[in-house]
């Protein structure tokens, strides 16, 4: 959700910020972060970056769907909307006084961080900090605001609906996730949304909008002295409370068979999506690094994975990720194919991911390769400080900012050994979930192909 009311030209020189979910996993040891934590615990970090006048703010909650219960999937995300719309009881205040700071402004929710973020020209920095300090403190949404901010989430989640290709990645994910769903699921449905009640709202906000568990971080043409004391100033009286982990969240329910999704619609191309559960990054400190070096090592375009399925023609595209998440993060694997190939294109696909734990073809020259692109890539991500204030809060919610400045170190000391060892962990031996968007005259054709491979096949309407 991306509002802004005026912007100077300064903009030009920055990136675009991708969405929650894209945001590039990426991170370097950069001794320009600097940071300190208030008497009330709130963590304020800051990036100095002076190439460009131009300085993003950002108040991140540690939030999000992974708080959420079952039947109020949404939650966060209607109360990310909220707040905005609540600020100084009236919906248009918090736009006109972020237009005044010549600002562009945004909220995201994910699974494990819920942030609110102003991109400013350096010379209102400080008067950003104080905008988003009475933002995230004197919250006052009302019955009223609930009911005029509702539609507006509907509506988005009704365009992502409309996506077949998001369709196909949400009802996948659903079913990678099975009965604990809701702990996953960021936008909510049309049946949870509308069931959400204002005193539920009012209960999250009270108990997760803490100082103690939320974190200030700042990027780019700033002194962190200057953004220090004007912390203390805007968020110190803000009250300490109880630690709403006090009690931990309870597992992700086990997964224990392969199923498939078939989705037929009158597309020009064939999407496949294979899903698998990953690591918990607050849980496993190697294995998440193992399967970013991995997939990198996957994705490079000369890699035996890429010939076998890419460079053979089955595919036209082909890819590998992971997202880190403290509380398992998902292995998609992402494929884009003609129709006419699409049941031989999966079948090779599956085959590859069967057989991945031997990583045939795959010698330590390739990981040397893979280091390389991603310390360029990593290079690059400290460049740009409208994307790193995001990409920190991300790494803050995952496991503190120390997590971001280890992140090169762990990824490139990964060995061939430990990618054979993550391959057959997470990947070869694991149940999953395989999705495909095909026209409808090609389902009955995947469905052959799919009978060995999946215990359940599912058609989607």
């Amino acid at each position: 959700m991306t509002r802004t009311r005026r912007w100077t030209v300064l903009l030009a020189a920055a990136c675009v910020l991708p969405a929650t979910r894209a945001v590039a996993q990426r991170a370097s040891a950069d001794n320009s972060v600097q940071r300190t934590t208030l008497d009330n615990g709130l963590q304020v970090i800051v990036a100095e970056n002076h190439s460009v006048p131009i300085v993003t703010v950002l108040v991140a909650v540690h939030n999000g769907a992974m708080t959420q219960d079952p039947g109020d999937q949404g939650l966060a995300h209607l109360y990310e909307h909220l707040l905005f719309r609540s600020y100084k009881g009236d919906p248009d205040a918090f736009a006109i006084e972020a237009s005044d700071l010549d600002a562009e402004w945004q909220g995201t929710t994910g699974e494990e961080v819920v942030t609110y973020y102003l991109a400013v020209p350096s010379k209102n920095a400080i008067k950003g900090v104080a905008l988003l300090g009475r933002l995230v403190q004197k919250a006052r949404f009302n019955a009223r605001d609930l009911k005029d901010e509702r539609p507006v989430v509907l509506d988005e989640l009704r365009r992502d609906e409309s996506d077949p290709e998001q369709a196909l990645e949400r009802q996948a994910s659903r079913m990678l996730w099975g009965t604990s769903w809701s702990r996953k699921d960021a936008v909510g449905d049309s049946a949870s949304l509308r069931g959400i009640a204002l005193a539920r709202l009012q209960e999250a906000y009270g108990r997760y909008y803490v100082p103690n568990n939320a974190a200030l971080i700042v990027t780019g043409d700033v002194s962190a002295a200057a953004v220090f004391a004007a912390a203390r100033e805007q968020f110190g009286p803000w009250a300490k409370a109880a630690d709403p982990f006090v009690e931990p969240l309870p597992p992700i329910a086990p997964m224990t068979t392969s199923s498939a999704l078939l989705m037929g619609k009158p597309v020009t191309h064939a999407t496949v999506l294979v899903k698998l559960r990953g690591p918990s990054a607050a849980e496993d400190t190697i294995a998440p690094y193992a399967i970013d070096m991995l997939c990198d090592v996957l994705n490079e375009r000369g890699s035996a994975f890429q010939q076998h399925l890419a460079g053979s023609g089955l595919f036209q595209s082909v890819s590998c990720g992971y997202e880190t998440l403290a509380h398992v993060g998902p292995i998609t694997f992402h494929g884009q194919t003609t129709p006419e190939r699409a049941p031989s294109a999966l079948i090779a696909l599956l085959r590859e991911l069967d057989q991945l734990s031997a990583l045939n073809g795959v010698a330590d020259e390739d990981i040397a390769i893979a280091r390389k692109r991603q310390r360029v890539s990593s290079a690059l991500a400290v460049e740009s400080s409208y994307a790193l204030a995001p990409l920190l809060a991300r790494w803050w919610a995952v496991g503190g900012t120390e997590a971001y400045e280890r992140y090169d170190d762990r990824v490139t000391a990964q060995r061939l050994i430990d990618l054979k060892d993550v391959a057959a962990l997470f990947v070869s031996t694991q149940p999953r979930i395989i999705a495909v968007l095909a026209p409808p005259e090609v389902i009955p054709n995947l469905q052959l192909a799919l009978r060995p491979a999946a215990g359940v096949i599912e058609r989607a309407p």
